[in-house]
């Protein structure tokens, strides 16, 4: 058993983790914003992936890229937020997470929103590269410049209580290391109510948020699961080793692509929050925490204690 997780770190010898922080150029001049690909990493979220169990037969529920949504416009509580960037207020000093709130809101849900961009904030600093995206063609076509991520949030109306709760995942990549740009995160309005009265709705928001930011979204791009479907990140199996008492980290086959192989295995770490369904009671793992620095995000030295407030919150 390792001391503790730094210590465990000095036994992996051949770590490859290799901070993402903006680095200044020759003459100390910050490199020009870098370029993305667009994609659709959504995954469709079914209601009963976060209801409480896994299902004794887990099918293919939750559907893959670009599945669900199709709603008209949201109805969140009929307010409107302006957009919300966590982290520092010199946006160029640490990682940051920019929120667009589509549609209205309640105030309940917005905070929810912020508070899980901000416990991300806490845990990732590092600032990466800014990245252009450009939309449109000609004289209509418009450039945005991005600073780390931007999400795009929106509550509307899907098919009711049940059923589908919305999707989420990213819909832009950095093509210098695969981190996400933009991503989506949509929800069904009746099933964000439901779930907040039930006390859930944040853990779902930073469970999903975490797969906007890569979780489970480019494991496979950056070659992260093992052919014996475990996880392959040493970071994370540092903490593995030390929470768990193995640095076997197992992945989630079951319940179809926007499940599988994006979670760790429900049957071994059940209330583990990023394991494949969610529980009625969840708490954030240090495993989960150190895998977003196997993703290539700088995390703070102090990302334990960060993880361990969020449980105790």
């Amino acid at each position: 058993m390792f001391r503790d997780f730094r210590s465990g770190l000095q036994d992996f010898a051949t770590l490859g983790f290799e901070p993402q922080g903006r680095a200044l150029g020759r003459g100390g001049v910050l490199p020009m914003p870098g370029t993305v690909e667009l994609v659709d990493l959504t995954r469709q979220i079914d209601v009963d992936h976060f209801m409480y169990a896994k299902p004794t037969n887990p099918g293919g529920g939750g559907g893959g890229g670009g599945g669900g949504g199709g709603g008209g416009g949201g109805d969140g509580g009929g307010t409107t937020f302006s957009p919300y960037t966590s982290g520092p207020s010199d946006a160029a000093s640490g990682f940051n997470i920019t929120i667009v709130f589509e549609g209205t809101w309640s105030q309940a849900i917005y905070d929810i929103f912020v508070a899980a961009a901000d416990f991300y904030t806490a845990l990732i600093v590092g600032d990466l590269q800014d990245v252009t995206i450009t939309s449109g063609r000609g004289k209509r076509a418009t450039t945005t410049e991005i600073d780390d991520i931007t999400i795009t949030a929106s509550l509307i109306t899907i098919d009711g209580a049940g059923g589908v709760l919305g999707r989420a995942g990213p819909t832009a990549l950095r093509t210098a290391n695969s981190l996400p740009a933009t991503a989506i995160m949509e929800f069904d309005i009746a099933d964000a109510d439901d779930f907040n009265a039930l006390g859930l709705f944040d853990d779902i928001v930073v469970h999903e948020m975490g797969h906007t930011l890569g979780f489970g979204t480019i494991w496979d791009r950056l070659g992260l699961i093992n052919s014996d479907n475990t996880f392959a990140g040493l970071l994370a199996q540092a903490a593995s080793l030390v929470e768990f008492g193995t640095s076997e980290i197992a992945v989630e086959t079951d319940g179809g692509p926007g499940t599988a192989f994006g979670h760790w295995d429900e049957d071994t770490y059940t209330n583990e929050l990023m394991s494949g369904y969610i529980d009625n009671s969840n708490y954030f793992s240090d495993m989960s925490g150190a895998s977003f620095g196997d993703l290539g995000y700088t995390l703070a030295a102090n990302w334990e204690l960060v993880v361990d407030n969020y449980n105790v919150a």
